[in-house]
């Protein structure tokens, strides 16, 4: 039984995979297309930005509410819903004329995904033991990354914008149709036989998840604020745009890196709180005083701090199944709640905390940045320690 149950879980993480492709995919298409789309449709630089931002809009408002909906009626039926309404809006998306049609096709594409990332350790959960899940969630996250690599790398070869959305539309489809027919809901796919709003008390109560999601916040606000503003640190030393911009993309191959290894690694250590602590502290390291190095030196701390940052993300997503308190009845509730924190932190922290308080001085923004992973080392020591719960399961 548990053999079959994990062959089931090898499917399971490959559509979560193929679903997290298509999440990113179709926002990074718009990367190559900004020149072409802001002449066609008559976008202003902010419009765009908001266009390309637009898809975490629904995990910022929903994200809670598709949690507390999963824990009530399933998973997979409310997930199936996200998908569709995605593929809807991915579909509609080849006919944008403006501003208003861009933006509510992606906010309707973001939909999906958000459903997904709420519940991915609810969904994996189901279908792996606590000690896999943080390393099951990394690998179907790498889906994430692949999805920003292609839609940045293949849109600009396509023959026009209007057949590259076409594309994603299909994909959509193609991602809601393998969801119905294979996606099926493990042990932690119960139904909890509370109302919605008790599901999210017992969520708000705890202790952990608030510790967690800051976590998360502290985590993406550094990885925002480094991706944002590293490309342009670099050139202000003299290093050239197209240099700056390779060594920029260092940090998302130690990302990927960290999504596939690191929570493997985070299994062979004695204590999970120390691994945690210690990421923070060098991903903090690196980050405020990398980018000051030699070209090598920049190189090494950036793939050491993407690779930080891609172990983190996985390893706090998993927490809802892992706390005694939470577990799989209130995991899709908790997963909600972490990750409209996350979200938060990837929009406050640069952008009204990070960015007003440096301004132009790059050495005060990545210091402020790597502060932030050292708060996160901080806040982990307030957390419980899972490991040992690991290791008695193994036992």
């Amino acid at each position: 039984m548990r053999k079959k149950k994990g062959s089931y879980g090898k499917i399971v993480v490959i559509i979560l995979f193929t679903a997290l492709v298509l999440g990113n995919y179709f926002q990074y298409q718009l990367s190559p297309l900004g020149p072409v789309l802001m002449e066609d449709m008559g976008l202003s630089s902010s419009q765009f930005s908001s266009v390309f931002s637009s898809p975490m809009i629904p995990a910022i408002f929903l994200g809670i509410i598709a949690g507390m909906l999963s824990d009530k009626y399933g998973v997979k039926r409310v997930a199936a819903i996200g998908l569709a309404v995605t593929a809807l809006g991915l579909c509609l998306r080849p006919f944008a004329a403006g501003y208003a049609s861009m933006m509510g096709t992606m906010i309707l594409g973001g939909i999906g995904v958000t459903f997904l990332n709420v519940n991915m350790s609810k969904i994996i959960g189901g279908w792996y033991p606590p000690e896999k899940v943080g390393s099951m969630v990394g690998i179907a996250m790498v889906g994430s990354t692949l999805g920003m690599t292609v839609g940045t790398a293949t849109t600009a070869m396509m023959p026009s914008y209007t057949f590259a959305f076409a594309v994603s539309g299909i994909a959509a489809v193609v991602v809601f149709v393998l969801w119905i027919l294979f996606m099926k809901d493990g042990e932690s796919g119960q139904k909890s036989q509370e109302s919605p709003l008790e599901s999210l008390k017992v969520v708000l109560k705890s202790r952990n998840i608030w510790l967690v999601g800051l976590c998360l916040m502290c985590v993406l606000g550094c990885n925002v604020a480094v991706s944002a503003f590293l490309p342009t640190a670099l050139q202000s030393r003299g290093i050239s745009a197209g240099t700056s911009g390779i060594m920029a993309s260092v940090l998302t191959v130690g990302s990927l890196l960290g999504s596939l290894l690191g929570p493997a690694v985070c299994g062979r250590m004695p204590s999970m709180k120390g691994f945690l602590i210690g990421l923070g502290v060098i991903a903090g390291v690196c980050a405020a005083f990398g980018w000051m190095g030699a070209p090598p030196l920049i190189v090494v701390s950036l793939l050491l701090a993407g690779f930080c940052i891609g172990t983190l993300i996985p390893l706090y997503m998993s927490f809802p199944m892992l706390l005694p308190e939470i577990g799989p009845q209130y995991a899709g509730s908790a997963g909600g709640a972490i990750t409209t924190l996350e979200l938060l932190g990837a929009v406050i922290i640069p952008t009204y905390i990070i960015t007003p308080i440096a301004g132009e001085n790059f050495s005060l923004m990545f210091l402020l940045a790597g502060g932030c992973m050292i708060l996160m080392s901080i806040l982990v020591i307030f957390l419980p320690e899972l490991q040992k719960n690991k290791s008695s399961v193994n036992s």
